[in-house]
């Protein structure tokens, strides 16, 4: 076998191991860059969407049948205090880290309140929680909080907006 065909061979691994790895750590930084954009102003406050429509974009892939409402956080001078009404339908509230990594949900079923207070921390640091607080360590800085909200049925969608608006972000 001939140098030639080995080299093309050599160059395309190298350079799909190059892609790759471009891909693993591009992405996720570049969502998180597009996100850091379209809340710059709103910091460590949350931002409710109305219904999802075919322009809705701000939530990557968002499903029309969700009220979706997001929080960009810090956390690395005080703790992120994040709080919601509990609607009698499917509900989450999801945190990411600063790379997408999805580090904590938690959803209707697992509430057993109308109301959640969650309490993020920076990993590591020390924080007694007050009652009824649950403390959600994060393992980066800045990150992203998420809260769905399940619309079963339109005629109920005042209801749940009403309630969606109930939920809140702020820095301790």
């Amino acid at each position: 076998m001939s140098r030639r065909p080995l080299t093309w061979i050599a160059a395309t691994v190298l350079l799909s191991g190059l892609v790759h790895l471009g891909a693993v750590v591009g992405v996720p930084r570049g969502i998180m860059l597009v996100v850091r954009r379209a809340t710059a102003a709103f910091p460590s406050r949350i931002i409710h969407s109305d219904v999802v429509t075919a322009s809705s974009r701000l939530i990557v892939r968002p499903s029309p049948d969700l009220l979706y409402s997001l929080c960009r956080f810090d956390v690395s001078r005080r703790p992120l205090e994040v709080t919601a009404a509990v609607p009698d339908t499917y509900f989450s509230i999801a945190a990411y880290a600063s790379n997408t990594d999805n580090f904590y949900v938690i959803n209707d079923r697992e509430i057993d309140a109308r109301r959640v207070t969650l309490v993020l921390v920076r990993e590591g640091t020390p924080y007694a929680p007050r009652a009824g607080e649950r403390v959600v360590p994060s393992p980066t800085d800045e990150g992203v909080v998420l809260f769905r909200t399940l619309i079963t049925d339109r005629a109920r969608l005042d209801r749940l907006r009403a309630l969606q608006r109930q939920a809140d972000c702020r820095p301790l």
